[in-house]
C-alpha cells in the first residue's frame, strides 16, 4: 500500500529528529525526564519550541493544532499490527510499548511504506 504522505507528517518526523538532538536520552511513559531524556512527541513539541533544561512534567500542549495528522491520520502498527490508531496515540505505543528510538518513529512517519529494520530498535 502506498502512503500518500501529508506534509505535516514531514515536519512532525523533522520535529522528532530536531528535538532528540536536544536531549539524546530517549524516554518512556513520560515527555520528558531530567535533563536529557525526551519521548518521541516530547521531542517533536521541542523540536518547535525551546523548553527549561529540565523539562520534567511538561506537557506538550496542543501538539495537534501544530501537526494536524496526530489526530486526522489513522495508521496501524507496524510493529505488532494489532492496534490501528490516530498517529499521536501510535507514536505513544511504539515508544513505550516497542521501544522504537524516535529516529526510528521519524523515519516511518516519513516513510510508512519502507520496512523498519529491527536494528534501529532501542532495547
Amino acid at each position: 500500500m502506498v502512503h500518500d504522505l501529508r506534509e505535516d507528517e514531514r515536519e512532525l518526523a523533522g520535529a522528532i529528529l530536531e528535538g532528540s538532538k536536544r536531549r539524546t536520552d530517549q524516554a518512556f511513559g513520560d515527555y520528558y525526564r531530567g535533563r536529557n531524556s525526551s519521548c518521541a512527541l516530547g521531542a517533536a513539541y521541542e523540536g518547535i519550541y525551546r523548553l527549561p533544561d529540565t523539562a520534567d512534567g511538561v506537557r506538550p500542549q496542543r501538539l495537534d493544532r501544530l501537526f494536524e495528522c496526530l489526530e486526522g491520520v489513522v495508521r496501524t502498527c507496524p510493529e505488532c499490527r494489532k492496534k490501528k490508531l490516530p498517529l499521536g496515540a501510535l507514536i505513544v505505543h511504539l515508544n513505550d510499548a516497542h521501544h522504537w528510538t524516535r529516529e526510528r518513529i521519524a523515519a516511518w512517519i516519513a516513510d510508512p511504506d519502507v520496512p523498519q529494520e529491527e536494528s534501529h530498535a532501542h532495547h
